[in-house]
């Protein structure tokens, strides 16, 4: 697996507006994953316990009532019910294709947005960004 480019990481667009200080909170969360083919990573319903950023591949989105998407751009971010009331999954996730994550615990990650105020509000608005786009595709 390849090590964390912390520049790299730092100019995804979740977190492009945060200062050095609210990097320097964000930073240590942070924790790189691999993906496998045909792997599950969120199931609809579970307490929602990780959030995740795509470093690459392809992982589909997909819901009860058949709708689905694919989301595989650097950057994409899954799990937001981790930090968004009721804290429960709303849809499942699988792996289409190997790939790389960043993951971060969701209760560190709520913990952190509710106990910064400058760093909750640039983070939830860039959530919030996706949240909408997402719902337009949807």
């Amino acid at each position: 697996m390849q090590q964390l480019n912390e520049q790299e990481i730092k100019r995804l667009d979740i977190f492009r507006d945060l200062s050095s200080e609210e990097w320097a909170e964000v930073y240590p969360l942070l924790n790189c994953m691999r993906t496998i083919e045909g792997e599950d990573l969120i199931r609809e319903g579970d307490r929602a316990h990780t959030f995740f950023i795509i470093l690459s591949g392809h992982l589909m989105i997909h819901y009860r009532d058949g709708r689905a998407l694919t989301v595989n751009q650097k950057g994409d971010i899954i799990g937001w019910s981790t930090v968004i009331s009721p804290f429960r999954y709303t849809a499942n996730v699988t792996s289409l294709t190997a790939g790389e994550l960043l993951s971060i615990p969701g209760e560190r990650f709520l913990e952190l947005l509710q106990g910064n105020a400058s760093l909750g509000e640039k983070l939830i608005k860039r959530i919030n960004e996706t949240i909408h786009h997402r719902q337009q595709i949807d």
